[in-house]
């Protein structure tokens, strides 16, 4: 039988945690970089320009994206705080 500390798996878990964090970073820099906007300037943009695909398609991967990472800092702050569950 093995035996597993809460704490270990939790390490690990906040470390998987931050290496998704740090992928979706890296493409929200990406769009970043691309537009040379925050994404609340590009998103003013493309409600004011008329309809362009590829800005659309940019538009809402850039959206995914940040709304995942929130998803990803609360879990983050979840696990640090211990508040895990096992079933």
């Amino acid at each position: 039988m093995v035996t597993v500390d809460k704490k270990h798996v939790s390490t690990l878990l906040l470390v998987e945690a931050y290496s998704e964090k740090h992928k979706a970073e890296e493409k929200v820099a990406f769009f970043l970089k691309k537009y040379n906007k925050n994404f609340d300037e590009f998103e003013k943009m493309m409600h004011a320009n008329e309809e362009n695909y590829a800005h659309y398609d940019d538009y809402m991967e850039w959206k995914a994206y940040k709304r995942y990472l929130d998803s990803i800092d609360l879990k983050i702050k979840d696990l640090k705080n211990g508040s895990i569950q096992f079933t």
